[in-house]
């Protein structure tokens, strides 16, 4: 069971401050955590000039920003410029970032975010540091379950697959789409084009195919040009490598569409369609 979408290394072009880059990342990170993509894989396209080449940089920065907790954000993300207007993303409110609590609302089985501070220290947000003999990283978080609470806290490490509901996402940077596609055989592989059949057309078809692979990997193109445009030398391999083109904005009333209009109104239709088969439980399931 997975959901992952794939975004192009072009994906801020459009943009041309900081501040309509940050904004623009957190309307792509709260659509991604809307429609419960545990994935969220930046691949390389060749195009971005060498000025611009920061802006894929930026990119993941920012979405790994988002994902972690805020609890942790201080203490894994050193405050720089490009975090400048950091203050603008909105709280993706996903179960990973819950509300500050104290040492006696922890409960055995909670979940936390955690990073090593001191050897034998982590932080995992509840005021005080908890002890823990395993080498944590002190700029990635680790996933921690608390297994005690008294007479002291104690806590194991923990993998995401063991998370039954939707816990956020991870963020992933590529050199090769083609070489992702083909690595993902496994998964229902869809190209989402304004060049492609409507996707009402082949949706029992990729239901079908969802039933069998129980994953999904969605690719998305720019916001200037498509998939085929941006990897040009490569588009055959593209299609050799991809089950579905499909367009989910038919008969769009604008000349073109934005990344983030396209990431929100093709998730909500696999999510209609499929989100039950490839993503785990969100709030209110």
């Amino acid at each position: 069971m997975a959901l992952h979408v794939a975004i192009p290394d072009t994906s801020l072009v459009d943009c041309s401050d900081l501040r309509q880059k940050t904004v623009k990342v957190g309307f792509l990170a709260r659509a991604m955590a809307v429609f419960r993509v545990e994935r969220v894989i930046v691949y390389e396209t060749g195009n971005l000039r060498s000025k611009a080449k920061r802006d894929s940089d930026l990119l993941v920065r920012l979405l790994e920003f988002m994902d972690t907790p805020q609890y942790l954000r201080r203490r894994v993300f050193p405050m720089t410029p490009s975090l400048k207007f950091a203050g603008l993303l909105p709280p993706l409110r996903t179960r990973s970032h819950p509300l500050d609590v104290g040492p006696s609302e922890l409960s055995v089985g909670m979940i936390r975010w955690g990073v090593q501070v001191r050897l034998g220290k982590v932080d995992i947000g509840v005021g005080q540091l908890v002890d823990h003999s395993e080498t944590l990283s002190e700029r990635s978080p680790t996933l921690l379950r608390i297994i005690e609470t008294k007479p002291k806290i104690r806590v194991e490490t923990i993998n995401r697959h063991e998370i039954e509901r939707y816990w956020g996402f991870e963020v992933e940077r590529i050199t090769s789409l083609v070489g992702k596609l083909r690595d993902s055989s496994h998964m229902t592989r869809i190209i989402f084009s304004r060049n492609a059949p409507p996707y009402d057309r082949l949706e029992k078809e990729i239901i079908a195919t969802v039933y069998n692979t129980k994953s999904i990997l969605g690719v998305f193109g720019g916001p200037l040009l498509g998939v085929r445009e941006l990897l040009s030398d490569e588009k055959e391999a593209i299609k050799d490598n991809s089950d579905f083109w499909v367009n989910t904005i038919l008969g769009q009333g604008t000349e073109t569409v934005r990344l983030e209009e396209a990431v929100l109104a093709s998730l909500a239709l696999i999510n209609k369609s499929a989100g039950d088969i490839v993503a785990p439980p969100g709030f209110h399931q």
